[in-house]
């Protein structure tokens, strides 16, 4: 029997259930991440070298994959060697969609 969409494991309850053990009822992994962030982001403006600008913006896109939706895209070929890519991604109460087609001329 599969479990519903979005139910955490039995895996996923367990390791978070031995971090809160560990640091506290209140401990959430993403907060512990930009907590993190913020502090690697900071060591980059302090000391801007190459490696602190990177690990930086590193950290801020691992947080942003946790707040951003994931793109899906959809490839439709026709027989007439037409290709359509539509990407749509929802931002806030509206839709946004990107039509592309490309024939071979």
């Amino acid at each position: 029997m599969s479990r519903p969409k979005g139910a955490v494991g039995k895996n996923k309850q367990y390791l978070l259930n031995r971090l809160k053990d560990m640091y506290g009822d209140d401990f959430d992994p993403v907060m512990k991440m930009a907590a993190q962030a913020v502090k690697l982001d900071n060591l980059a403006d302090d000391e801007p070298s190459v490696t602190n600008q990177k690990e930086s913006i590193a950290a801020w896109g691992k947080i942003a994959e946790f707040v951003t939706p994931k793109l899906k895209a959809t490839e439709l070929t026709t027989d007439s060697a037409l290709t359509v890519s539509v990407q749509r991604k929802r931002y806030d109460a509206g839709a946004i969609s990107n039509d592309t087609d490309n024939a071979d001329s």
